[in-house]
């Protein structure tokens, strides 16, 4: 009978350990997430961040006075639904990642603003533990907490993990170009959880002053919005953020284009087009699922909204370059990089019949290709200023173009990959870098470690090293996910040490303080601009293995040449013409003393 009565205060003991009073809320009860039944941690799952976003809280920032609010003790045990979302806006090449992770349909519901807390179980460090926020990837129109298995991360390198669900789509930057619906709820949603975990995560053993926001692809450029919100810089103290953009040209967008969304949408669902306020009362009246089918082939960005309401401050007032060029930006400790092959598996070059044809002649016409999507009027046979956009594949060829005849595909297909990842990754991240590096330590890594589990490399070409969403294998530790895959032993050892160094960021601003692993990872700055270089050695970049001049072209010189081809449409006579030749002939010149020196 004593036996029976200790067994029964063990279980009392447990649960209520895992019951956790949330002030202005109430009282959940979590569960432990257990690996061999002896790696435990505790889960939280599903905790409500703000109001449901239905009926009139769609298209709305999202609701957090009052916060949802219950009685007794809320069952925490499971993940809430996704954000609403198709099956067809996942990209093709990246379905073979995402099978690693589940072959699980994810549930959607529009009802999705909940996230999820896991801790390490035990006495937590004087301070807290540090709590690492991680907003998924998915091009703003696809995404899941529950895809991110974190137990790896905090069983291994006891941290908290809080991943976030957030609206995607339509239902996260729908907007009527003016007050009636101003767009950008996605990222509001975001801000409003990290207000959520600022005011809360200390129940939980966190620390409050030791929160670093984590984001890959599309959920690194959310970061880069909530650095130049002011609202959102006092939320979070450091940033790690992966193979992402937010300084691009292309990162964000203005309302007026969508204005053929909106005109296109209201007759669909039988909405009076004007006022916005009849029509924003009539979508919000509509199928949601409907509306997200009726909308996915959108590129979904943030969006300026400066001026589309007076009731409300803008999300961004402006482009992010204009806050990051006078200096008004969150400053803190920084980490990103990219993987030495971001977008390749996009173009599938093996589809390509190249190899019989892989001269110089063939290389230029696939930077033609590629750059096409870029630039509108390359596409168009009419415009009579089409050759002039020859001098920007002259200027590509000039930085990529082999100096030597190529004598195999896969020296090829070599630049090709270096081309796209420089242009579209590689350089954002260096930039990215070179701001915060002036200001707070700042680390920045390139991926070049490509798995040895045999599931994970028979998705890819033997050619191709690691694409992008790769790398978070080793980030989220998925070789230690109780998964279909025997997990070779030497991806294991490297997700340590990957989930290491993350973690020991996220912790002290420094990836390799008190590492065990004997690797050196330098701060880059302006005088020593070094990158680590993951790969079987761990190296810090030089001019053998980094080709710094590629940034350089794509951050300095690319946007001069640029802006001078697409001026020759408002030249009309063959001696302004001679004028823009001479100039850009110029640029030239300069592009050849820069990669002479």
């Amino acid at each position: 009978m004593s036996r029976f009565c200790f067994f029964i205060c063990i279980v009392q003991f447990c649960a209520s350990q895992l019951q956790i009073e949330i002030p202005n809320q109430g009282t959940i009860m979590g569960r432990e997430v257990s690996k061999r039944r002896i790696q435990k941690i505790n889960g939280y799952f599903g905790i409500p961040y703000a109001q449901p976003p239905l009926e009139s809280l769609r298209f709305a920032p999202p609701r957090t006075d009052p916060l949802p609010a219950w009685d007794g003790v809320r069952n925490a045990t499971e993940y809430y639904p996704a954000c609403l979302q198709t099956e067809i806006d996942l990209k093709q090449s990246e379905i073979p990642f995402f099978r690693l992770l589940s072959d699980a349909k994810e549930e959607v519901n529009e009802d999705c603003l909940y996230l999820n807390v896991f801790t390490p179980q035990g006495t937590p460090p004087k301070n807290g533990f540090a709590t690492i926020v991680w907003f998924h990837p998915g091009n703003f129109t696809t995404g899941s907490p529950a895809m991110w298995n974190p137990h790896a991360i905090v069983y291994r390198q006891r941290v908290i993990v809080v991943t976030v669900a957030y609206r995607l789509n339509i239902m996260g930057f729908f907007t009527t170009m003016d007050g009636e619906a101003t767009g950008n709820y996605g990222l509001l949603d975001q801000q409003a959880s990290m207000m959520w975990v600022k005011n809360n995560i200390a129940k939980f053993g966190g620390n409050p002053d030791n929160i670093c926001l984590m984001g890959y692809g599309t959920g690194a450029t959310s970061i880069g919005m909530h650095m130049i919100n002011a609202e959102s810089r006092q939320l979070f103290h450091k940033a790690i953020a992966m193979s992402g953009d937010f300084l691009g040209k292309n990162v964000v967008k203005y309302p007026e284009e969508d204005k053929s969304l909106v005109d296109r949408i209201a007759p669909i669902f039988a909405c009076d087009r004007k006022p916005t306020s009849k029509l924003i009362d009539c979508l919000r009246g509509a199928e949601a699922l409907l509306l997200v089918e009726q909308t996915s082939n959108v590129d979904w960005r943030p969006l300026i909204d400066a001026g589309l309401s007076n009731a409300t401050n803008p999300f961004l007032s402006e482009h992010p370059m204009e806050f990051f060029d006078r200096g008004d930006f969150h400053k803190i400790p920084f980490l990103t990089g990219y993987t030495n092959m971001e977008q390749i598996l996009e173009i599938n070059l093996d589809s390509k019949d190249i190899a019989d044809n892989i001269t110089k002649e063939s290389l230029q016409q696939i930077f033609t290709e590629l750059i096409s999507n870029e630039i509108p009027q390359m596409n168009d046979t009419d415009n009579p200023c089409m050759y002039n956009y020859d001098h920007l594949v002259d200027a590509i060829m000039f930085v990529y173009g082999p100096s030597v005849p190529i004598r195999t595909v896969q020296e090829f297909k070599g630049i090709i990959a270096e081309f796209v990842t420089d242009k579209s990754y590689g350089s954002a991240a260096f930039l990215q870098a070179s701001y915060m590096s002036k200001h707070q330590p700042t680390y920045m890594y390139r991926f070049d470690m490509k798995p040895s589990t045999e599931a994970a490399r028979k998705a890819l070409p033997d050619w191709v090293s690691v694409p992008h969403l790769y790398d978070l294998l080793y980030v989220w530790g998925v070789p230690y996910w109780n998964t279909d895959h025997d997990w070779d032993l030497r991806d294991k050892r490297i997700s340590d040490t990957i989930m290491s160094f993350w973690t020991n960021f996220a912790r002290s601003s420094d990836p390799t303080e008190n590492s065990i692993y004997p690797i050196k990872w330098e701060a880059l700055t302006k005088e020593n601009p070094g990158i680590l270089i993951i790969d079987s050695t761990f190296n810090m970049s030089n001019g053998e293995n980094l080709n710094y001049k590629g940034f350089e072209f794509w951050n300095d010189y690319y946007p001069k040449v640029f802006k001078l081809a697409t001026q020759c449409c408002s030249v009309s006579d063959s001696g302004s013409q001679i004028n823009f030749d001479n100039i850009l002939l110029a640029v030239i010149f300069s592009l050849q003393i820069l990669f002479k020196y």
